[in-house]
This record gives structure tokens, sequence and C-alpha cells, in this order.
């Protein structure tokens, strides 16, 4: 899997530095000499050039089946739909455009693209999950009814071994590993997408001895999370 991406503001880089983070191929295109020599050391390809100019992107490689194009360009509103209707000319079969507003993504979709992108969305849905499930520190949904989450550990779980507590047979739930340690706190540019964490542990065997401070990071059906965090008073930490 590949991926193309055009306009390196604020969300366009932090989306490009996440990506080749993740050890996939990332090329970005951007007017701006200076970010894009600040950045070429850190993706694949770092191109500087002029998106409006559809010479520019038949230079690159935007056609094949495993390549996805993001046009992240947010409040240029005129060129961001020049770019988005140039790479549909172009026949660029997974293309992602940003949308700022209602009557952007209407337009956006006039002219064939429905798989828009609303980072202000996108957060609020994340925070409101994070609202609506306070004993959860941190909820990725998997599917409908399944999710990936960091839990706070137990207070009754300190110095009681994984093998001891039952998570899987008491509560259905995959313990995947743990984060342990300090927090990172340093704020930068890159991280607008995410927040500070703790780093993890390996992957966790039934010897595990749980520590205060631990966070879980789990896995199961959404009702087994909910109910663990009620279950052990977690709400509203």
């Amino acid at each position: 899997m590949k991926f193309v991406i055009i306009g390196i503001g604020q969300f366009g880089r932090a989306l490009a530095l996440h990506l080749a983070e993740q050890g996939y191929e990332v090329t970005i295109l951007d007017e701006s000499e200076s970010i894009i020599t600040e950045l070429k050391d850190r993706v694949t390809y770092a191109l500087v050039g002029d998106a409006t100019d559809i010479r520019v992107l038949r230079q690159l490689e935007l056609l094949s089946e495993d390549t996805y194009v993001i046009v992240a360009v947010g409040e240029q509103f005129e060129r961001n739909l020049l770019i988005t209707a140039q790479l549909r000319e172009l026949g660029v079969k997974n293309l992602f455009t940003r949308s700022v507003n209602e009557l952007h993504g209407k337009l956006l979709k006039l002219i064939g693209v429905s798989d828009l992108i609303r980072v202000e969305e996108v957060a609020a849905r994340q925070l409101a999950a994070r609202f609506t499930n306070e004993g959860l520190m941190r909820l990725r949904r998997m599917d409908s009814t399944h999710s990936l989450a960091d839990v706070r550990l137990p207070e009754d779980w300190v110095g009681r071994k994984l093998m001891e507590v039952g998570l899987r047979s008491e509560y259905h739930l995959n313990l995947l590993t743990v984060r342990r340690g300090k927090v990172n706190e340093e704020a930068t540019a890159d991280d607008v997408l995410s927040e500070p964490e703790q780093p993890v542990i390996d992957t966790p065997d039934a010897n595990l001895q749980f520590q205060e401070g631990d966070v879980l990071v789990l896995f199961g059906k959404d009702a087994d999370l909910q109910r663990f965090v009620e279950k052990f008073d977690l709400l509203g930490e």
C-alpha cells in the first residue's frame, strides 16, 4: 500500500509522518520548498511542485490499485477543488479529499468524489466516544460491536498476575499489551492526530504482574468493555 499526500499543512504533515512511521511508502507534494526540505528524510519521496498543474500530477504514479491519493489542502477552497478535479480527470482510483465545510463537501460530490475527509468531525467523534465511555482512556472502534480500548488498571489488581484475574474467562476481554512508564508530555506539530501516551511493554504472558499506574490495552465487545469499567468503578476517573 502506497500513499501520496498533496498539501502539507498541519493535517497533511501529521498524516504523512504517521503513515511513514508505520512503515508505508509515502510521497508528499507541496509548493513550499522549505516544508519539503524539512520532511524529505522522514518520508519516502518529497516533491516540490504545483499540484494545480496537471503536468505535475502526471509525473506521479497515481493510478495503481494499491496507491491512495489524499488531497490534504484545507482552507484554500478553490485550489482543493481544482486539484481534486484534475485527479479525477487522470482516473485516480483511490482518491480521498479533505472537506472543510458542508458546501465544500457538496461541490466535491458534484465532481464525483465520495470519499471525503472531515478532520473536525473525526476529532469530534473521538472526543464524544471518550466522554460517553468515561472509564475508557481511549476507544478505537474496530467494527459495529467490537473496540480496542485503553483502560485504567483496577486498584484491586495491583500486585496480582494476569493468570489470577480471569480477564478472559470472567470478563471476556483480551489483553493485548500494557502501557507502563512515564508519559511523554512533549507536544509537537507531529502530535495533532494523537495525544501523549505511555510506552507499551512486550506481549504479556500469564505471569505478568500488574503495577500501579498500568494501563490495560484491551480488545473485546463494547458491552463487555463497558461492564468491565462499571464493575471496577472506573467511570469518571
